[in-house]
């Protein structure tokens, strides 16, 4: 993305599709090297969206990434039906960890449908596995 253009993205995701712009997927050997060098509150930045943590797929259908939310839902609505029968802690546990994941992947996939144009049902593309 060109800095000397207005864009309608934040000051915010300006930083992050710049990042992947620059140093590519999270899996990517230049992102590992770059993201290491980050203060902390730039990884933070780069790295996690704090309301797709909270609000998961409702937060991509606000994004406009209705195929990611929709695949989220989806396999959200399995893990809780396997979840209802595993006890009380290891749900708990599944729904934290589940819940990080979403964080985790959101801005990169955000990166790929509006920079890229990549419109693909996959919320994990690119990401580190």
């Amino acid at each position: 993305m060109d800095s000397n253009t207005a864009s309608p993205y934040s000051p915010k995701w300006q930083f992050r599709f710049n990042f992947f712009e620059q140093h590519g997927a999270p899996n990517s050997p230049t992102f590992k090297a770059a993201y290491k060098t980050l203060p902390f509150g730039q990884k933070i930045k780069v790295n996690f969206n704090f309301f797709a943590l909270f609000f998961s797929w409702i937060y991509l259908l606000i994004l406009g990434m209705w195929r990611k939310a929709l695949t989220i839902l989806g396999i959200t609505l399995v893990l809780m039906v396997v979840v209802a029968f595993l006890p009380d802690v290891v749900g708990r546990a599944i729904g934290v960890a589940w819940s990080v994941l979403i964080a985790l992947t959101t801005n990169y996939s955000y990166y790929l449908e509006k920079v890229k144009g990549d419109t693909s049902w996959n919320p994990f593309a690119g990401m580190r596995w």
